[in-house]
């Protein structure tokens, strides 16, 4: 069962189609030069003397370990927007930010096609910290996945190919112990884009990444009835299971739903939740049925919530039924009522 997208969707609703109006101006609003700094800088394809007044900071700074990840979200919100309206003004703009990447990609040897530099991910292996360089990697792979899917962007499809290749070749130097180690650093949805690449090209070197992107350190435990996920940052692991769940739905192997269910139960089913529907404070899953001493300005966010209802959906549209959820209690947080209430879904 597949969900309705795309022109198969009529959206008549005013402010949904105000909605829609505004995100396609946001994306149109965006310099191509500024979505590319980063991928530009680290080719060598940027020749200036310092960083342009209208640069993108934050995360998206030259100075941030994280940067370049926004035009992976980019890339996916032109494509969807593109497969819903024929929109052709952001079908150019988005061709022409592709066409760069590939340049950029070349220069850089033909594989590497990230804003931040190889070494990163060396520097992982050895035990140096650094943020998040597969997480940051992830978005970009699937923002041309994307454009592939839902725009039909053959060359976004040969970059993501190509710099596959890259993993391919650095994740088979370690051993199953040494990869698990880098597994421990926040991978991102780098499985469920493994799954995807798959789906598409049926090359065989995406079954090899599926089984060296197995984080059997998380998945062991679920499958085992035990909890690994208390104290655990949560959304390290949410897109972790969200690639075992686009694994299942490729290769119909029932080890990757079991994990997918044993997930849900461990976080979900067991665990209790908000009244507003979340298990974690400040990023982190919270005991199970001990979320009150958690309580705080930093509870559920936006992120893992977003993410819970991706798996939720999964869940239901391969079972046709609810996911289990736990049916004796969940924890009010409003200043009027601090009282444990029932809530039965079915």
């Amino acid at each position: 069962m597949e969900p309705l997208k795309g022109t198969n969707v009529l959206i008549r609703d005013g402010e949904i189609k105000r909605r829609e109006a505004a995100n396609r101006a946001y994306l149109m609003k965006l310099k191509n030069e500024n979505l590319l700094f980063n991928y530009r800088l680290e080719a060598g394809r940027f020749s200036g003397r310092g960083i342009p007044d209208d640069a993108h900071g934050g995360w998206e700074s030259p100075v941030c370990q994280l940067r370049g990840h926004f035009l992976g979200h980019w890339l996916s919100a032109a494509a969807m927007h593109v497969e819903e309206t024929g929109d052709p003004e952001l079908r150019v703009k988005m061709e022409l930010i592709i066409d760069e990447l590939a340049e950029c990609q070349k220069d850089n040897g033909g594989r590497w096609a990230g804003p931040i530099p190889e070494k990163y991910l060396h520097w992982i292996a050895n035990g140096k910290s650094i943020w998040a360089p597969q997480y940051n990697l992830h978005k970009l792979l699937m923002g041309l996945v994307d454009a592939y899917l839902y725009a039909g962007n053959e060359k976004a499809l040969s970059i993501a190919d190509s710099f596959a290749d890259w993993f391919v070749d650095w994740s088979g130097r370690f051993s199953r112990e040494q990869f698990d180690d880098i597994l421990d650093v926040e991978t991102g949805g780098m499985l469920e884009v493994w799954a995807d690449l798959l789906r598409i090209t049926g090359n065989a070197k995406y079954k090899s990444l599926l089984e060296r992107y197995y984080r059997s350190r998380l998945f062991q435990p679920l499958l085992e009835g035990k909890d690994p996920l208390t104290n655990m940052h949560a959304n390290t692991t949410i897109p972790e299971v969200l690639g075992c769940a686009r694994a299942y739905e490729v290769t119909g192997e029932q080890r990757w739903m079991d994990i997918v269910k044993a997930y849900w139960k461990c976080a979900v089913t067991e665990r209790g939740y908000l009244a507003t529907g979340g298990q974690t404070a400040g990023e982190v899953w919270m005991p199970k049925n001990k979320m009150k001493a958690r309580l705080g300005d930093k509870n559920q966010e936006h992120c893992t919530v977003y993410n819970m209802i991706r798996l939720a959906e999964f869940l239901f549209r391969h079972s046709r039924t609810p996911p289990m959820r736990n049916t004796s209690s969940t924890t009010c947080t409003t200043a009027s009522c601090r009282r444990r209430i029932t809530k039965n879904i079915r």
